[in-house]
């Protein structure tokens, strides 16, 4: 009897053992990207990791249409813990956030800051593509998402199945996700070959849709 006993046991880790396991991918420590939005405009965002520091800046960089935003933050393996967030037009502070355990100030520049208790991260825009993409479509309970004018509790992420996506001249495989916000939807698509990183965004502002398609770039210096 205490044979079959270990033995079933045995059994068992080892069954444990063979199960697959989906583990959260690495963030590169630096990523430069190139995308075009709805408009045909060239849309740049550059991913930094150091140390246990994150930067995300995005910008349009054109002289009649200048907007940038900086996400910043603390990273602890595949997991991003947001500080901060500007949104900035023709190089001033339009909106911005700022992020604490206690809550989140947030607010257009011109108008008197708001603060919002949560019982969740915060995420804007582009921190929770990097976010959802390097953990495989899965958001901590509890998780917002703010333009640094708004702040929203998102539903639950849904899965909206595979595709192909033409990238600097080659099809790729991309998976894609979607997010309630509000009264509108967030819609992100993720590139398993080039470790999971954010290859389309689409979202509303203002009651117009924009979205950023993925044409090339570099991930820790190699070309994709």
């Amino acid at each position: 009897m205490k044979v079959k006993f270990w033995l079933g046991i045995l059994l068992a880790w080892v069954s444990l053992l063979l199960l697959p396991v989906v583990r959260a991918a690495d963030l590169p420590q630096r990523a430069q990207l190139q995308f075009v939005d709805s408009y045909g405009l060239p849309v740049s965002m550059d991913f930094v990791q150091q140390g246990e520091q994150y930067w995300i800046n995005t910008q349009i960089n054109l002289i009649f249409y200048q907007m940038q935003f900086v996400s910043t933050g603390t990273v602890n393996g595949s997991t991003l813990n947001p500080l901060s967030y500007t949104d900035s037009r023709f190089g001033k502070p339009y909106a911005q956030a700022r992020f604490t355990e206690q809550g989140i100030d947030y607010g257009k520049v011109s108008e008197a800051s708001k603060h919002m208790a949560v019982n969740g991260p915060v995420y804007d825009m582009f921190a929770l593509g990097w976010q959802l993409g390097f953990n495989h479509g899965k958001l901590p309970a509890n998780t917002y998402l703010t333009n640094g004018k708004k702040v929203y509790l998102l539903d639950a992420v849904r899965s909206r199945g595979n595709a192909q996506l033409l990238v600097n001249g080659r099809q790729i495989d991309i998976s894609q996700y979607s997010i309630s916000r509000g009264d509108d939807v967030v819609e992100y698509a993720f590139a398993p070959q080039f470790e999971n990183i954010p290859v389309q965004i689409s979202y509303m502002d203002n009651g117009k849709v924009y979205t950023l398609q993925l044409k090339g770039g570099q991930i820790d210096g190699k070309a994709i």
